[in-house]
C-alpha cells in the first residue's frame, strides 16, 4: 500500500496504472476490493444483513446529500469512509 498525500498524486494514478508487475487500485474509489476467503465472504453477508435496517434509515435521514449507504469491509477503525464513483 502506497500513503499518496500530494494533489498531483490521483492524477497521476489515473495515467500510471501499473508499477513493477503491480496494478494500482484507489481504494477511496467505488469497487475496491480486499481478497477473501470463502468463510469471510459468508460472514460479511450475513453483517450486511444484519445492518440493512441501519444502512435504510441514514440513508433517509441524509436523503440527497449522499448516493448511498452500504456495510463495507474495507475500513477496521473508522465509523464511515466517504467514496468517491469509478
Amino acid at each position: 500500500m502506497l500513503l499518496m498525500t500530494e494533489p498531483i498524486d490521483e492524477y497521476a494514478t489515473q495515467q500510471v496504472k501499473e508499477f513493477e508487475g503491480h496494478k494500482l487500485k484507489c481504494c477511496t474509489k467505488e469497487g475496491f476490493e480486499i481478497e477473501e476467503t470463502d468463510e469471510e465472504k459468508k460472514a460479511f453477508e450475513e453483517e450486511k444483513q444484519a445492518f440493512e435496517g441501519l444502512c435504510k434509515l441514514i440513508k433517509d435521514v441524509l436523503g440527497d446529500k449522499v448516493e448511498k449507504v452500504i456495510v463495507s469491509n474495507r475500513i477496521v477503525d473508522a465509523p464511515c469512509v466517504l467514496v468517491t464513483g469509478e
